[in-house]
């Protein structure tokens, strides 16, 4: 996988050749477009490999403390507008601002977010992504719902594998490296909490995932 992308990267420069002036500069430009989305991908892959090592390994170093999750939500909101900007979708918000506090690590709380959101709009062409939080209980759920084109039941279970690319299941396109939703999974069962999906094909699909309430859980 990661020589197929380095191909990806150095090939392009081949066919600049003799061509025109202007010609060869927007080659040029296109080649260098190239270059840097294969080489963020590339960064993103092994950034995900390394966590996903780190974790098994148990070499994580965890933050746990009491944490607002309206203060997660917001920050994976922040940091994913763009992408809601670029492809003109429309960001629902639905939780209340007094939301109970949990007990985890903040940055990877937000890293879950951040994923299951880019995961949201990557796969809307047309409408909205809402993002949910309520109390159930002794527990936070927080759900992540698109208008995209959904998941089939028989491969709902599959993406949270490790190295299952959402677009080997949804279109001939695969998208990611397939491991975003695996580190989701791990990080969630880290915290004593779980996550899944619900789609239906052509209708869109809600991630839902569940945190324990502070108050619920013995002082670390």
């Amino acid at each position: 996988m990661i020589l197929d992308k380095l191909n990806r990267v150095i090939f392009p420069w081949v066919a600049i050749g003799d061509q025109p002036t202007q010609k060869a500069i927007q080659q040029v430009r296109n080649n260098l477009e190239i270059i840097v989305a294969e080489s963020e991908r590339l960064t993103s892959l092994i950034n995900d490999v390394l966590d996903i090592a780190k974790i098994e390994s148990g070499k994580v170093e965890w933050n746990f403390e009491s944490v607002s999750p309206i203060i997660i939500l917001e920050r994976a909101i922040i940091s994913t507008s763009s992408l809601f900007e670029d492809k003109n979708l429309r960001l629902i918000r639905d939780f209340s601002p007094d939301l109970p506090l949990i007990r985890g690590d903040q940055d990877r709380l937000i890293q879950v977010v951040i994923n299951l959101l880019s995961n949201a709009v990557k796969f809307t062409e047309v409408g909205s992504v809402t993002c949910q939080a309520q109390q159930n209980q002794e527990y936070l759920v927080i759900a992540i719902t698109d208008t995209g084109i959904g998941i089939p039941h028989n491969e709902q279970n599959k993406v949270f594998d490790r190295f299952q690319q959402v677009g080997n299941v949804l279109t001939n396109k695969p998208q990611g490296n397939g491991l975003g939703l695996s580190i989701c999974r791990q990080i969630i069962e880290h915290h004593g909490g779980q996550i899944w999906v619900e789609s239906q094909l052509g209708q869109g699909s809600t991630f839902f995932f569940t945190l324990p309430l502070a108050v619920n859980l013995p002082p670390s």
